[in-house]
């Protein structure tokens, strides 16, 4: 089915990497069913702007490459990986990959085939591939090889990735689609964790701001999260769902999640304080966040935006969570005063 070539590592990101081939019939069988595979996926262009490769193909010209992606969190040993087993893994698994570069592609190659001249079943398709441990090494990758481009934005990417590979089906975390036909009483916004993703890949609360033009805010954004070590840090945004879903155990500290500042203000500064939120029970961050909020209740709501203030009131009180912890309300409004 694929011909690897090479094979390396990339230690930026703790991946695995290929380059290898394929041919266009395996293309259409195995790749062209995983465009649809995301729960959102990035929308086919009209097909006219591609009608030229289209006929092309058709005439026997060979395409760019494609990149082929996996998330594999139980693969250890990264330098394991030889042309041989990378090659089986690939096709052990070819149903849970994903196309990370080449959906329009993939796409015109399908409709190509249906021409009853098409006769190049056996051409080569040059492929990519990737195998990341972590959602976000990957994401991050993703968008080092697509920012710039007009097509996807980096919100859009992180949209994708969420959708795809974070199942809260077992979760307390209720989750709410935003085209869901009926409200669910006490659900959490899927929108709400996509800007939390974004604020915990950026280091970030500034994912959202109706003041930047949305081209430049999402330029913005990919600057942040490009600016930001992948490796620098254990904790990965599956670690901090966890803790989420562990504090919410709590009723009233679920509520104070359901604040989208609240949680994009934590998943912007979690990364700085995982190792001491995580050894907190629900019970002592029910009744830490309680004096927080005595403390924020006390700044005059016309003197600050309040939306913006909360959210940066969170950033700091959670990033700096050991020395709020033994605080006072009264402790704690003085060291947000400098903040919000």
């Amino acid at each position: 089915m694929f011909t690897i070539y090479s094979v390396a590592v990339d230690t930026v990101i703790n991946a695995t990497v290929g380059t290898g081939k394929t041919s266009y019939a395996v293309a259409l069988e195995h790749l062209y069913p995983l465009i649809n595979q995301l729960a959102i996926q990035r929308k086919l262009q009209d097909p006219k702007f591609y009608d030229r490769l289209k006929r092309d193909i058709v005439n026997g010209c060979i395409m760019p490459p494609i990149t082929i992606a996996y998330i594999a969190p139980d693969i250890k040993d990264l330098n394991a990986f030889d042309k041989k087993n990378l090659k089986d893994f690939m096709e052990e698994n070819i149903g849970k990959a994903f196309i990370l570069d080449g959906i329009q592609r993939l796409n015109t190659l399908h409709r190509a085939s249906d021409d009853p001249d098409f006769g190049v079943h056996d051409n080569p398709l040059y492929v990519n591939v990737i195998v990341c441990r972590t959602m976000d090494s990957l994401l991050y990758r993703m968008i080092t090889l697509n920012n710039g481009q007009r097509g996807m934005t980096t919100r859009h990417q992180v949209e994708i990735v969420t959708s795809n590979l974070y199942d809260f089906s077992d979760s307390v975390l209720t989750i709410q689609a935003e085209k869901a036909p009926k409200r669910r009483r006490g659900a959490f916004k899927k929108a709400d964790f996509v800007l939390a993703y974004l604020a915990f890949l950026s280091n970030s609360t500034t994912i959202d701001s109706q003041k930047l033009i949305e081209e430049k805010l999402d330029e913005l954004i990919a600057f942040k999260i490009l600016e930001s070590d992948p490796i620098a840090t254990s904790t990965e945004f599956s670690d901090v769902l966890d803790l989420i879903e562990e504090f919410c155990k709590i009723p009233a500290s679920k509520e104070w999640f359901r604040n989208v500042n609240n949680l994009v203000g934590f998943a912007s500064a979690i990364k700085a304080s995982y190792s001491d939120a995580v050894q907190v029970s629900p019970e002592r961050f029910s009744e830490v966040r309680e004096e927080f909020e005595k403390a924020f209740s006390s700044f005059s709501v016309s003197k600050i935006k309040l939306g913006q203030a909360r959210r940066s009131a969170a950033n700091w009180f959670i990033k700096n969570f050991s020395k709020f912890e033994p605080m006072s309300y009264l402790e704690m409004m003085e060291e947000l005063a400098a903040h919000v």
